[in-house]
């Protein structure tokens, strides 16, 4: 449509619009005036500024709009915008949705004040490629200190922004998985805290069962013990009722050996052992040769009592088996092997021989007789231990005599 003909009836307003044209094509006119001018007159300047590699700009404050009167050819590069379509234009233009709504209000506050400004931006290239610049805008003054243009550089810092996001993200993900990892760990921790609470709990609970057992078992010992020794008072009281020499002998001897199982329960009383259902066998029969020295005589000390016993440990009832084994045969030699005041000793040895353990009772007194009494009480008693550890019993008897039983070193072998 020609300008200054109008259709029928809208004349008024078109005559605005195009006084309004008018109007713009003269500002744009003198913008176009004012670049040719400032580039004439720029010289060196202008020529320097062409051939740097950073983006800049010149805008003119005097002109409504403050217009960009001068672009480099950095700044076309960067952008991708041509000279025509950058010339006339504020440097506005080239933020866009994502950029941050205080950057334009901080530029004008530093216009208006008059100061330079350095700041970080977000803007869009016309491809709409991001590009982040870090934007330096300065007054230019005259000789009279009005301001009569402003200067804008643009480092182009997308690469260093954008590794600095990927550092960052590369950073969330590692704190995310060192997150979930701790997490993980810390769930496996609580995991084996309460297992080992429970863990604790049950110790604490068997320790406390099995003190509430040594107990009891000290106890079942102890009056084991107690009812021994009554049965011995009844049988003395019996044999001084009687006056046959035979039975008064046979009491005596039942009298001895309840007497001897009676120290061997308290033996185990008194051990500080906290398994009550072990024993430590080298203590034992040390501390039963000790007690034998109730059966001597002050004169009877001329026989030497002695063990000798390996690091051996034993259940409960092996080891009173061994100790009436060698409790016996210790009575025996004491009552037989050393008539006539005769000095000499006895010796009680524990060894452990590949898978068995050997048990002896040795002394070098007179040795046993040619001819053995059949069936005596003694032997008896020493058979029925021997079957009992499972073992085999040897005796010998010519110039000294040695009662040898090897049995299994572990139950059921």
């Amino acid at each position: 449509m020609a300008r200054g003909r109008y259709p029928r009836g809208c004349q008024p307003e078109y005559k605005e619009v195009e006084r309004d044209l008018e109007s713009a094509d003269a500002d744009q006119g003198r913008a176009e005036e004012r670049v040719q001018a400032f580039q004439r007159s720029g010289g060196p300047f202008v020529a320097a500024v062409e051939a740097t590699r950073m983006p800049m700009v010149v805008t003119d404050p005097t002109v409504s709009g403050n217009p960009i009167v001068y672009v480099n050819q950095s700044f076309i590069d960067l952008f991708g915008y041509s000279r025509e379509e950058v010339l006339g234009q504020n440097y506005f233009f080239l933020t866009g949705p994502d950029t941050d709504p205080e950057v334009e209000r901080l530029i004008r506050a530093a216009m208006i004040v008059d100061e330079p400004l350095n700041l970080e931006v977000r803007l869009r290239a016309k491809s709409g490629r991001e590009v982040w610049a870090a934007q330096f805008v300065s007054p230019v003054h005259d000789d009279q200190g009005g301001v009569i243009q402003h200067f804008a550089s643009f480092w182009d810092i997308t690469r260093r922004v954008r590794a600095e996001r990927r550092t960052r993200r590369l950073n969330e993900m590692l704190e995310s998985r060192v997150r979930e990892r701790t997490q993980e760990l810390q769930t496996e921790l609580d995991r084996r805290r309460a297992l080992e609470s429970v863990l604790t709990e049950s110790v604490r609970e068997k320790d406390k069962l099995l003190g509430q057992r040594n107990v009891l078992l000290h106890e079942i010992n102890h009056r084991a013990k107690n009812s021994i020794t009554m049965a011995i008072s009844m049988l003395r009281l019996q044999m001084v009722r009687q006056g046959n020499p035979g039975v008064s002998e046979a009491l005596e001897n039942a009298i001895q050996r309840l007497d001897h199982l009676a120290r061997i329960h308290e033996l185990l009383y008194r051990q500080n052992s906290n398994d009550v259902q072990l024993v430590d066998m080298a203590a034992y029969l040390t501390e039963l040769c000790l007690n034998f020295g109730h059966l001597r005589s002050p004169e009877d000390h001329r026989i030497e009592l002695t063990s000798d016993a390996d690091d051996i440990t034993l259940d409960v009832d092996r080891a009173i088996n061994v100790a009436l084994i060698a409790g016996e045969a210790i009575t025996n030699a004491l009552k037989h092997a050393f008539p006539d005041k005769r000095r000499g000793a006895v010796r009680v040895g524990l060894h452990q021989e590949g898978g068995d353990v050997l048990l002896s009772i040795e002394d070098n007194g007179v040795g046993l007789p040619a001819t053995r009494r059949p069936g005596s009480m003694g032997m008896r008693l020493i058979e029925g231990m021997a079957r009992s550890l499972n073992g085999t019993l040897t005796i010998e008897g010519e110039r000294r005599t040695r009662i040898g039983v090897r049995f299994p070193a572990k139950l059921g072998s």
